[in-house]
């Protein structure tokens, strides 16, 4: 598969992906600032998901950056990172609706979760199939294991504590955006 294309597919589903987030905002019934307060955490959870989304874009195309050879193994892996970030519309408004819920954040930690394992496979995969590649970790990411313990510790406190999640996917956009910035 030519790579200019693919990506360009890419692209274009995460640009609706972010979209159709924005669209889970209702206009406020009344005007003033008390009704913009109601939207609090929606609008932290939809800035928090938008921000993850494109720091992972821009991984994404450092990731495919000397890449050569779109198998379909490779490709079929990026469906899947699509296909799970195709939730992030609906884990985002359910926790903005529903923050202090165990089951919406449970969801949107395991739906990071899942994104992040299959976004570290498709890189595995991408340097097999391209063994002339030189390795190095990603320009602008944190690192696997750091953003394994992460999820690991922030995953069953959920249960206990519910906006754990939306503190978990703060903290693991800070890191990515201090590791972002130092480069």
């Amino acid at each position: 598969m030519e790579k200019e294309r693919f990506l360009a597919f890419t692209d274009a589903i995460i640009a609706i992906i972010a979209t159709i987030m924005v669209l889970e905002f209702k206009t406020p019934d009344k005007s003033g600032w008390p009704a913009l307060t109601e939207l609090t955490v929606p609008l932290l959870a939809y800035a928090l998901s938008f921000f993850m989304i494109m720091t992972v874009w821009y991984n994404h195309h450092q990731l495919y950056r000397d890449i050569k050879n779109i198998t379909p193994r490779i490709f079929l892996l990026n469906t899947l990172w699509l296909f799970i970030m195709s939730f992030f519309p609906f884990t985002t408004g359910w926790v903005g609706k529903h923050a202090t819920e165990f089951l919406p954040e449970f969801f949107y930690l395991v739906i990071v979760f899942l994104w992040t394992a299959v976004f570290h496979l498709m890189d595995y995969e991408l340097l097999k199939e391209n063994p002339d590649k030189e390795y190095k970790e990603l320009t602008h990411s944190i690192s696997r294991r750091n953003i394994f313990i992460i999820l690991g510790i922030y995953l069953p406190i959920v249960w206990f504590w519910p906006p754990i999640g939306l503190v978990c996917v703060a903290m693991l956009g800070a890191v990515a955006l201090a590791s972002f910035l130092k480069k």
